[in-house]
């Protein structure tokens, strides 16, 4: 393990040695007085030293603690003025110790160089065809689809290839916020700024994102969905099923709440009669598109490996679903397969949120089965790992992670909530970011109870569009909210509400009493949660006179009186396993062109990114300007990403 003796760098030494090229960023460990020997080119080899414990051992962990001016220099006095100070500092540069030893925790112990679930790329050598394209787009998504039908669009001969068969595919869109497209602007929605919307999507990224793509998505989201309306949907089925939530907005909105910016722009491709999600279907259109313009689709294709040689990416393997491998060559390759969410030992590996969720809430952490999933299997994201890929930074946060939400009224809106002891304990306005992380840490079985008063659409007309903050701008679902609202019945039944966000004709289970008393004897608050909370209530109208939130800092637009009789209120409990919720965000790095990239960040030759399968799309968290904004991405950016790849060619 080398010698124990401490080795300070000052901050001048350090940038003279980094100017001379001296001191890298590899080299940074040493500083601390000890150096391994592991070469990450040999994965899994043993990287401790002499009298390191073999894969298993025991190790000291304390020892990681700094010793750093812990009696080292017995004779040091502390300074007792200004000047004492400045004289102890001497000529003022900074001292500082990397760190201490290394444990020499094993790979075995710690973590693979190669993930246990990405393995070595297979060799297949049983290959039935071989094809040959300008382009191959692998899966048929949002990404895919529209990145195949751009490319054969502008003369590209291209092959779509789609793991899922012809008959049995589906995909997971809905909501879809695409911004100034003329679907809205044509409804008479106001045009938002561009730089708006991107500033506003890196502010709630924390700049954890590439801000090309995310430029991309504010930029030309709106333009993505005008050019598959205007060139390959049928007219008929843009009338009969694109709902477009939010061209109107909520009246009284000003566009900000909380500080945070919320924007028109989410469509909904919905049958009215039973209000069941039409895009899987609708984006079909894109497939026949192509067939008819000259491309290819290969359906029941699944992606096994790209076919690669000297960092250039000239095509891929598939298996077919009777098990016959083909190979489709090609001068330039999309990854469209989309996420991770299903692959539980990537999920384990890669998603810090989802592990340590598990591990917050006393599951065990190490189990990949201990955590929910939903989504892709990985595969396209391991098949550009095996080319030469690296995946994007954490923490990789995924898509509404969790397990808790607050209760909210069947038609959507944020309204006042009080918890277990009757009070009120959040800002209930602040538009939801994918999740509501507080809860989730909340014990099993804390009641939550939400309340409004017969001015719940007044309510409503002044929030955001975010989720949980659903606008008004479906006349044919509110018109039957409002008449639900009207048949109102008081009592511990309820009654049924048209629940508005949903798909498929559901109803929920709402509540209706003529005083704050019977809301809280039917919510359950007894004793000392029911004076608490009836005491809440007053004090949140207190503050709504004010026209000012100092408990919990609620936007003044949002701050109304719960006053009027009757009284609509639903309630819930916390509790549940810990849940990924939807699909992962975290993929491969790519550069602003969407090509992918190798540890050095290096483009690799002929291979593109798009959709769930490229990084720095979404930051550190989903969160939500406008709902729906996930899908919208993943169109654009397969959009661009053609664009990028009819470019490089």
């Amino acid at each position: 393990m080398g010698t124990n003796e401490k080795r300070s760098l000052s901050r001048r030494d350090f940038l003279r040695n980094a100017a001379t090229g001296t001191v890298g960023v590899v080299s940074l460990g040493v500083l601390g007085g000890c150096t391994t020997t592991n070469d990450p080119g040999t994965p899994g080899a043993d990287t401790g030293g002499a009298g390191t414990p073999a894969a298993g051992g025991n190790y000291d962990v304390m020892a990681q603690f700094s010793d750093a001016n812990r009696g080292a220099n017995p004779g040091a006095v502390a300074a007792t003025t200004p000047e004492e100070y400045v004289i102890s500092k001497g000529d003022g540069a900074l001292q500082f110790q990397m760190g201490g030893e290394p444990l020499g925790i094993t790979p075995a112990d710690f973590m693979l160089n190669v993930p246990a679930w990405l393995g070595a790329e297979p060799t297949i050598a049983d290959i039935a065809d071989t094809e040959d394209f300008d382009v191959l787009v692998i899966g048929a998504g949002n990404a895919g689809s529209v990145a195949a039908m751009r490319c054969q669009e502008a003369g590209l001969h291209t092959c779509l290839a789609e793991t899922q068969t012809y008959d049995e595919y589906d995909e997971y869109a809905c909501d879809m916020a695409c911004y100034n497209s003329k679907l809205f602007l044509d409804k008479g929605t106001p045009r938002i700024d561009p730089m708006d919307i991107m500033n506003e999507y890196l502010r709630q990224f924390k700049g954890h994102a590439n801000w090309k793509i995310v430029r991309d998505y504010a930029t030309r989201s709106g333009e993505c969905l005008d050019w598959m309306v205007d060139n390959w949907i049928p007219a008929e089925w843009t009338a009969a099923y694109a709902k477009t939530f939010g061209y109107k907005g909520n009246a009284n909105f000003n566009g900000t709440c909380c500080g945070q910016m919320s924007f028109i722009g989410m469509t909904q491709w919905r049958d009215q009669e039973k209000n069941i999600n039409m895009w899987p279907f609708v984006i079909r259109s894109l497939h026949t598109a192509l067939e008819n313009n000259g491309g290819a689709l290969r359906w029941g294709y699944q992606g096994q490996l790209l076919v690669h040689s000297g960092g250039t990416v000239t095509g891929a393997l598939f298996k077919d679903v009777d098990g016959v491998y083909h190979q489709i060559n090609a001068r330039s390759v999309i990854v469209c397969a989309g996420d991770f969410g299903g692959n539980p030992d990537m999920r384990l590996d890669l998603s810090d949120q989802m592990r340590n969720l598990a591990w917050s809430r006393g599951a065990n952490r190490t189990d990949p089965m201990a955590i929910g999933g939903m989504g892709r299997d990985g595969s396209g994201i391991r098949m550009c790992l095996w080319a030469g890929a690296t995946m994007e930074t954490g923490p990789r946060g995924a898509q509404s992670v969790g397990i808790n939400g607050k209760p909210g009224m069947a038609f959507g809106g944020s309204y006042p909530v009080f918890g277990a002891d009757g009070k009120r304990f959040m800002n209930e306005s602040m538009i939801k970011h994918g999740t509501n992380g507080y809860l989730d840490m909340l014990p099993d079985g804390f009641l939550m109870v939400a309340v409004t008063d017969a001015n719940w659409e007044r309510y409503m007309s002044y929030q955001g569009y975010g989720h949980e903050t659903m606008d008004t701008s479906s006349d044919y679902m509110m018109a039957e909210v409002r008449a639900n609202m009207a048949a109102y019945v008081t009592g511990a039944d309820g009654f049924q509400v048209r629940s508005f966000s949903r798909f498929g004709i559901e109803y929920s289970t709402q509540f209706a009493a003529d005083t704050l008393e019977e809301v809280a004897d039917l919510a359950g608050y007894t004793g000392e949660a029911k004076t608490g909370f009836l005491a809440a209530v007053a004090r949140y109208n207190e503050l709504c006179d004010k026209g000012h939130d100092e408990d919990w800092g609620c936007d003044p637009q949002n701050l109304f009186p719960i006053k009027d009789p009757p009284f609509f209120f639903t309630f819930g409990s916390t509790g549940g396993n810990p849940s990924n919720g939807l699909c992962q965000h975290a993929g491969v790095c790519t550069d602003d062109s969407y090509r992918v990239l190798t540890g050095a960040k290096q483009p690799i030759a002929g291979l593109y990114a798009a959709g769930n399968t490229c990084g720095q799309r979404i930051g550190i968290h989903y969160s939500t300007p406008t709902a729906g904004n996930s899908c919208a991405s993943a169109l654009t950016s397969g959009f661009c990403a053609a664009d990028a790849a009819t470019a490089d060619l």
